[in-house]
């Protein structure tokens, strides 16, 4: 028995009756209902899916790629096993976001401990059982999304008994990670490497496809059509035999290379026109700032954290709150509590918010680019990511406003006054310096709002400047097969859009400001208030 759930992009998707009552029907699959797939709302209104049908999507495009790889996979192993991996595999698909954490990509960082992996990697071998997994853990380092190693945890914690035995639950953590087997050598585990790529890659996955195709569908983001039945249907496993090894590769058809141009294609123009978006971006920044007040009321790793996305949830006692089934409304609600907190006022009101003195990196290359040298721009780059890292160091993380200027001058006396007490020492006479070039710089958007007649309140953002996926090297070496040829071509030779390269430089910058609609900003006082700063640095 089965039931059919129609999605507004792939018509119905046939699922089985049990995976419905089993999982799909279960608290936890059902919190996905409450978990935004993207942070593109403030800038695509329509832009509210959740991650429950996007795992939907996965799920049905995971059925497509099953059928095609079938063959082979079923020849190299015993029916059994086929049968099973394929099955562990569409789980995975399934449940890949199972442990995703609220308000998309930004919430995920604190599923970590000090930024680090070790406790969720930890609490993955303890789940799976695997000594193998765990070495390679340390060996690779590896690094998966934390919310891909917590949808992992809880999926195993939760469905455990419908995954299998421990060698399928590594098997099932591993496709969820795109952690690949490493020391086994036997054709098995080559095979079921090439399975784990179709669900986690680099380059193209099923995961990948759903977003790209639903993303562009919802917010009505005019991109490129991707042909993902033709894309899908193209793929299959080849064996090839290299003198006494058998190797074993994801290879496609011919036909598809138009659609995986295509999915490139798509992949940049979303990533660097929505995601790299300053509006997005700040809001980003705002709930970054609302969770980091959470955590300081609430304590770090309880809201976030595999116990409050269960179904028992977590109690915090002294606080008398129990949160159960995290999700974006959880957050919202807690946000609501917090005393006087400028940055809730702002995520709630959106007529208090900042606004991005330029609104893309073409702009911000436009103004610095051609104003500066090259030379100047890049000790320009420098000064903004050391005047960053010194924000935070004087706890006022992003802020250029009064009180971080008042807390820089309260610094800079201290560190006067430890370099008296050290004798005149070089070294703290260095660092007085320094501070007091971070106080320049903060006097110098002091000038700019005064010239403005703005207020002197900006938030400055560290971007990573736009990498086209062409350049990434994996997708050049993607294999393609010709009919009339012998041998399999990668797409790096066959296809001159691959000559796209990466950016010299990495880093580029947003300032947001508070805007006031009677004042017109000329953005050139800016531009020469920090050609000044940056002229005396390069002197």
């Amino acid at each position: 028995m089965s039931k059919r759930l129609k999605d507004p992009i792939y018509g119905y998707i046939t699922i089985d009756d049990k995976i419905i009552k089993e999982i799909i029907d279960t608290a936890e699959f059902q919190r996905l209902r409450n978990v935004i797939q993207t942070s593109y709302a403030p800038l695509y209104s329509s832009a509210v899916h959740n991650r429950f049908v996007h795992s939907l999507g996965v799920y049905y495009l995971g059925n497509l790629v099953a059928e095609n790889i079938k063959s082979i996979v079923e020849e190299e192993l015993k029916d059994t096993e086929y049968e099973r991996c394929i099955e562990v595999f569409l789980l995975a698909c399934l449940l890949h976001d199972v442990g995703h954490a609220p308000f998309s990509h930004t919430g995920e960082e604190y599923y970590l401990k000090s930024g680090e992996r070790v406790e969720l990697h930890k609490r993955l071998s303890e789940l799976t059982g695997d000594d193998n997994l765990e070495n390679e853990i340390s060996q690779k380092s590896y690094k998966a999304a934390p919310h891909e190693l917590m949808s992992a945890i809880v999926a195993i914690e939760r469905f455990g008994d419908i995954i299998g035995n421990a060698k399928e639950k590594s098997f099932f953590a591993r496709c969820i990670t795109g952690y690949q087997y490493v020391r086994y050598e036997d054709e098995k585990h080559k095979i079921l490497n090439c399975v784990i790529s179709l669900l986690n890659s680099s380059v193209i996955d099923v995961d990948k496809l759903d977003y790209l195709i639903r993303d562009a569908y919802i917010t009505g983001f005019d991109t490129i059509n991707i042909d993902y039945e033709r894309l899908l249907r193209s793929i299959y496993i080849k064996k090839d035999q290299v003198k006494r090894e058998a190797k074993y590769e994801v290879v496609y058809t011919k036909g598809a290379i138009s659609v995986i141009e295509n999915v490139v294609y798509a992949h940049d123009a979303e990533r660097k026109w929505i995601q790299n978006h300053p509006v997005v971006q700040y809001e980003g920044f705002l709930i970054k700032r609302i969770i980091d007040d959470l955590n300081e009321k609430y304590g770090d790793n309880v809201l976030f954290s595999e116990e409050a996305l269960s179904r028992e949830g977590k109690v915090i006692k002294e606080k008398n709150v129990r949160v159960s089934l995290l999700c974006d409304a959880d957050i919202v609600f807690l946000m609501k509590n917090l005393d006087s907190n400028k940055y809730v006022e702002e995520y709630l009101d959106r007529g208090k918010r900042r606004h991005p003195l330029w609104k893309s990196e073409a702009e911000y290359r436009a103004l610095f680019g051609t104003c500066f040298s090259a030379q100047t721009y890049e000790v320009l780059e420098e000064e903004m990511m050391a005047l960053l890292k010194y924000l935070n160091f004087i706890k006022h993380s992003n802020v250029i406003n009064e009180a971080s200027l008042k807390a820089c001058e309260e610094d800079i006396q201290a560190a006067e006054k430890l370099y008296k007490e050290s004798g005149c020492d070089k070294k703290f006479r260095k660092q007085v310096e320094d501070k007091k070039e971070y106080k320049c710089w903060l006097e110098a958007f002091k000038t700019f709002a005064d010239n403005q007649g703005i207020n002197f309140d900006f938030v400055l953002l560290e971007e990573t400047l736009f990498s086209s996926g062409f350049a990434k090297e994996r997708l050049s070496e993607l294999k393609i097969e010709f009919s009339d040829l012998k041998s399999l071509s990668s797409l790096g030779k066959i296809s001159t859009v691959l000559s796209s390269h990466s950016a010299g430089r990495d880093k580029f910058f947003y300032v947001f400001y508070r805007r006031d609609v009677k004042k017109n900003i000329r953005m050139i006082d800016l531009v020469n208030i920090l050609d000044r700063l940056v002229k005396n640095k390069v002197q």
